[in-house]
């Protein structure tokens, strides 16, 4: 076999088997082979990668008098929101300058409450991971706002690997055109160095950090895609694969 030198055990996106199921959707982003595909609620059409597309801010005690909140969100700094005349009123004006926002609202990011939650605000966007933070100063007492991440989309499966060829290059499946989907059998995906797959351990897709987009047997903040790994780790040059069995939409 030396004539064919080192051969790869698999590659990414790599379908294992014949007993498999497979849609075709709009990428709403690029897609890599191998890459975890996510939709959202209602929207049958369009695919976007892992992303934490969701994030909550909620204050450990109501606003005061005198508080000032400064707000950024993926690096855009809104002008400071001085107190109103109530706590739940502030945060109402926080939402209101975060959906007034040019560049927000070029990014696609938006803001609104939630019913029952009256000391938090929720951003969402979609295709995209957001970043936020709320820090408060002045008054008699500053609350500490806490950020919760998480994704408001649903797992729809993962895109195989083909030979793919585009006028924008090579290798992926590039944004508005039309990917595969693989729902349902197993295949080959990419997993974070600190994963440690075995046989039917449960499978999670990363949502943010450096290996966003890849699966890990460690379920914390990640999502689970209620799938399952099918094997250990293996190594193909610079990815760490393993095997996957996909169970359609999570």
């Amino acid at each position: 076999m030396d004539l064919y030198g080192s051969l790869k055990p698999a590659i990414a996106g790599l379908k294992y088997g014949l007993d498999s199921e497979t849609e075709s959707i709009a990428a709403g982003e690029k897609f890599f082979p191998g890459d975890p595909v996510f939709g959202f609620v209602g929207d049958d059409k369009s695919g976007y990668g892992a992303h934490v597309s969701s994030v909550s801010l909620t204050a450990n005690a109501d606003l005061v008098t005198g508080n000032s909140v400064a707000v950024t969100i993926n690096g855009v700094a809104l002008d400071p929101i001085d107190f109103a005349t109530s706590s739940a009123e502030t945060i109402r004006e926080i939402v209101n300058a975060i959906n007034e926002n040019e560049a927000l609202d070029d990014l696609g990011i938006g803001a609104y409450l939630v019913d029952g939650a009256p000391r938090a605000f929720y951003l969402a966007a979609p295709g995209l991971t957001i970043t936020a933070s709320a820090t408060v100063t002045g008054g008699a007492s500053q609350a500490a706002f806490t950020a919760a991440v998480y994704t408001a989309m649903k797992f729809r499966g993962v895109a195989p690997f083909e030979q793919i060829s585009s006028k924008d290059g090579v290798g992926y499946y590039p944004v508005h055109t039309s990917v595969p989907v693989q729902t349902h059998g197993k295949l080959w995906i990419r997993v974070a160095k600190s994963a440690n797959p075995g046989d039917m351990k449960p499978a999670y897709v990363i949502l943010d950090g450096e290996d966003a987009g890849k699966f890990t047997d460690v379920a914390g903040s990640n999502y689970d895609c209620g799938c399952f790994f099918r094997s250990g780790k293996v190594t193909n040059e610079s990815d760490d694969l393993a095997l996957i069995e996909l169970r359609g939409l999570k």
